[in-house]
């Protein structure tokens, strides 16, 4: 008696709900009872929420797995597989479809399919025109609706995003929230909140992530991070990564952020669909916070990371000072104490580790001594938010290329719906990938924006400069500042001075802590070696 195998496929694991999977299975039964097939009930072939459409089943699911134990004869040659039809084994487009279908009939095995009765081997696809041309007709019909439910199901997510103020598009929110779906309010979980707090209150005073990650677990906060379709915890201990997606995400002050899926080379991602939506969420964070850590995150790691993450602030220009010569990071060293005396000096990283850059030392204490003594008439200077008006001059050119992109795809997708020419889904295609792209910078120049508007850029001036004055310097705050307000500190060792550059845009004028020796005379520019480590060399 033949062998006869069952082959389930349903879109989603919601459908498991539903009639589907009864129905197939009882089709399958009723199938082989009357063909005198034996049926393997220990071996049947599922591929729960699977989708044909992307042609996951046939390349990672269990059809793969069916067609690999057809090659070393675990499932015999002459042996039947059972589907409800033919769009069961693919929604791919026909060409593709067909391929999978060549394939199982090719290795011995027949196809049937059990809304009609129809079976398909290797022999009826060869020599019978009709059921070649009924497969393809199916598999046409079958990518096409899939095709056209992707669309519909898109433009219902659009017309849901544009109503996402008046009620919440969906039971998931962020890891702190929980929907009442009795009420569809929001609520705050206190404690998961109280963590996400703790995180932007040490990063904005001076921690970097790894030894804020690092504290967390050594405390054994425990981590709130689900997976939402599962509804269970995506790991045992918190990572670094979790601690930067909750800096970066404007949930924390209530934005919501539209998005869609997207497939590109056959992998699922998370794209941008639309601008924030302010309010849609409880806040947990308040916006000056929020975009203090966004100017801080902007291009200037904290000094406190790695083997330094829970030592002691020395320098305030850590993360931010930059060698004039080659652009590297210029590091804090320390040549010991002579007489009570601490020689520190900046030295080009490069430099270090012979890479190019030639070796100087840079007396640190002058340096710091030079940025102090003009950090007033430095933050007198600083640029207003009217300087900066070429940021949002490129914001709304982008928005306003947007506009155009989304009115073009509208129009090639109604040209499309009458003409199914292959020209314009091309076109489609890559204006769609060109508008993703654009989608993408245009949120990071309205992040940098939002860390550098004139209000919040002011704030923290004023904190600086009362940073500054203060009795006792605290150098991590002035540290923790100064990456708020300045992009970088570029040293010059040949001129003895530096300058820097701010994240509102544009540079400062000279500080100047020295003057250049004579190169020609001394070798070396501007160092102060430790007398008794020059002694020993």
């Amino acid at each position: 008696m033949p062998k006869a195998y069952s082959y389930l496929r349903f879109s989603t694991p919601e459908q498991m709900k539903g009639d589907s999977f009864r129905r197939q299975t009882t089709l399958a039964h009723e199938y082989a009872a009357r063909n005198h097939l034996d049926l393997d009930d220990k071996l049947t072939f599922h591929d729960l929420g699977v989708s044909g459409f992307r042609g996951k089943n046939s390349e990672t699911g269990r059809l793969a797995e069916f067609l690999e134990a057809v090659r070393t004869e675990f499932v015999p040659r002459g042996s039947y597989l059972l589907v409800e039809s033919l769009d069961r084994i693919s929604r791919q487009a026909a060409r593709k479809a067909m391929k999978v279908l060549e394939s199982i009939c090719d290795e011995g095995i027949t196809v049937v399919t059990l809304n009609d009765g129809r079976a398909y081997t290797e022999d009826i696809l060869n020599n019978d025109p009709m059921a070649l041309i009924m497969s393809l007709l199916v598999f046409i019909r079958a990518n096409e609706e899939s095709a056209n439910k992707s669309i519909r199901l898109k433009a219902m997510w659009t017309g849901k995003r544009a109503k996402a103020t008046q009620k919440p598009l969906t039971s998931n929110g962020p890891a702190w929230l929980r929907l009442n779906k009795d009420t569809g309010q929001w609520h705050v979980l206190a404690e998961c909140a109280d963590v996400v707090r703790r995180i932007f209150q040490e990063y904005l005073s001076g921690r970097g992530q790894g030894a804020i990650t690092t504290s967390l677990n050594q405390e054994r906060v425990p981590l709130f991070f689900r997976d939402t379709r599962k509804g269970k915890r995506v790991g045992a201990h918190w990572h670094r990564s979790y601690v930067r997606r909750l800096l970066e995400n404007p949930a924390v002050i209530g934005a919501y952020i539209p998005q869609s899926t997207e497939y590109k080379d056959k992998k699922k991602l998370r794209k941008t669909a639309g601008q924030p939506v302010p309010g849609y969420f409880p806040a947990i964070i308040d916006e000056d916070t929020f975009q203090r850590a966004q100017a801080l995150r902007m291009d200037t790691p904290s000094p406190l990371r790695g083997k330094n993450a829970h030592g002691e602030t020395r320098n305030i220009f850590g993360g931010l000072a930059k060698c004039s010569r080659c652009g590297a990071t210029m590091v804090y060293v320390s040549k010991g104490n002579y007489k009570g005396k601490p020689y520190t000096y900046l030295v080009c990283q490069k430099a270090r580790v012979g890479a190019g850059c030639p070796y100087t030392l840079v007396p640190y204490s002058p340096v710091e001594e030079a940025f102090l003594r003009d950090a007033p008439v430095l933050l007198d200077s600083a640029p207003t938010n009217a300087e900066d008006s070429a940021l949002l001059t490129e914001i709304e050119r982008m928005d306003a290329a947007l506009l155009g992109s989304s009115d073009h795809l509208e129009a090639l997708a109604d040209a499309y719906a009458r003409t199914r020419l292959d020209a314009l889904l091309k076109e489609m295609q890559a204006i769609t990938t060109e508008r993703d792209e654009l989608q993408k910078r245009r949120d990071e120049l309205s992040r940098k924006a939002g860390a550098v508007a004139c209000p919040m850029a002011t704030k923290r001036l004023l904190e600086l400069d009362e940073a500054l004055k203060a009795e006792s310097l605290d150098r991590r705050k002035v540290n923790t500042l100064m990456r708020m307000v300045f992009e970088r500190f570029t040293v010059d060792p040949d001129n003895c001075g530096a300058y820097l550059n701010w994240k509102t845009g544009g540079a400062s004028q000279w500080v100047f802590f020295g003057f250049p020796k004579d190169k020609a005379e001394t070798g070396v520019t501007n160092t102060e070696e430790n007398p008794k480590a020059a002694k020993a060399a």
